[in-house]
């Protein structure tokens, strides 16, 4: 079905780059000649809210996905966000299959968090989950602000280093559940939160059960009783269980955690619309410690 959906959606981005490449080449051609505030576009709200903090009070950040109901891998720009796109001076998406049919709407310059931080096709897509690549992003933010408006590179410059000041609690907290934890093994429904559970020294143990789970197809009977007999033998410590998923599968497996008395950590692959990047990251983090100061 998503390969369906995907193909669906490239003929629909083909006919909305048709209709609105006419009415947007001229505005391309003028629209850095007397730059006085800076467009941006990204594909998700957490990204944007990066963007928005390093922009300061020198632009707006549009989020083109902003809700934790909608799935990038699915979504399907409608004309006025195809607009929005060719009219900026700069979109920010993911890469790595996440959200690359922004890359068919005709915006002037793409800035990849990917390519940034050197993910290649068939890694782990959850690239945000990670504060250094946040980090990374917000330093090319500068450079690429800088180059639109070099006159407020300073103010980009200051607006990152706070930035940066704050995410660094995040790295805080997890250097604190990474000493705190006695039991290192887990389980999760997707690798939606994969890159922040190694980080911190988990090791996780159903690994070809979630990547079947993300790619919307069914584990094997083989999966689907390892992960069982770990949790009914409380092998592991917490199972992280991505809210968006919708799995019947990964329905039974909740119920039986909570038979047994297993932790659930609870996160979403979008960032909830009244959070920001590190209010969101933060409160999963919380989850965590909560429980490895239960067993500490």
């Amino acid at each position: 079905m998503r390969n369906f959906l995907k193909k669906m959606s490239g003929i629909l981005l083909l006919l909305l780059c048709c209709t609105i490449l006419s009415g947007c080449q001229s505005h391309k051609q003028t629209q850095t000649k007397h730059l006085t505030q800076i467009k941006v576009v990204s594909t998700t709200n957490f990204y944007g809210q990066v963007a928005q903090e390093v922009l300061g009070k020198h632009g707006k950040v549009t989020s083109i996905i902003d809700s934790p109901n909608v799935d990038p891998h699915d979504f399907t720009p409608t004309v006025a966000t195809a607009k929005k796109v060719a009219k900026s001076n700069l979109v920010i998406y993911n890469g790595v299959g996440y959200d690359t049919w922004v890359k068919r709407l005709q915006g002037s310059k793409y800035l990849s968090v990917a390519q940034l931080v050197g993910a290649k096709d068939g890694d782990n897509e959850h690239l945000w989950y990670n504060p250094q690549n946040v980090e990374r992003l917000t330093d090319a933010l500068v450079t690429q602000y800088s180059k639109l408006l070099p006159q407020y590179r300073t103010d980009f410059e200051h607006n990152a280093q706070q930035y940066k000041q704050k995410l660094h609690q995040l790295d805080t907290k997890m250097d604190q559940i990474k000493h705190l934890k006695t039991k290192a093994t887990i389980a999760v429904s997707e690798p939606a939160f994969d890159y922040a559970l190694k980080a911190m020294g988990f090791h996780i143990i159903d690994n070809h059960f979630s990547l079947a789970i993300e790619e919307g197809s069914d584990p094997s009977y083989t999966d689907i009783a390892k992960l069982q007999n770990a949790i009914k033998q409380h092998r592991i410590a917490f199972f992280v269980l991505n809210k968006q998923s919708e799995s019947k599968i990964v329905d039974n497996m909740v119920k039986l955690c909570k038979q047994e008395h297993i932790p659930i950590v609870k996160v979403t692959e979008t960032m909830p619309s009244n959070d920001s990047y590190i209010e969101w990251f933060d409160a999963e983090l919380n989850q965590i410690l909560k429980i490895v100061k239960q067993h500490a």
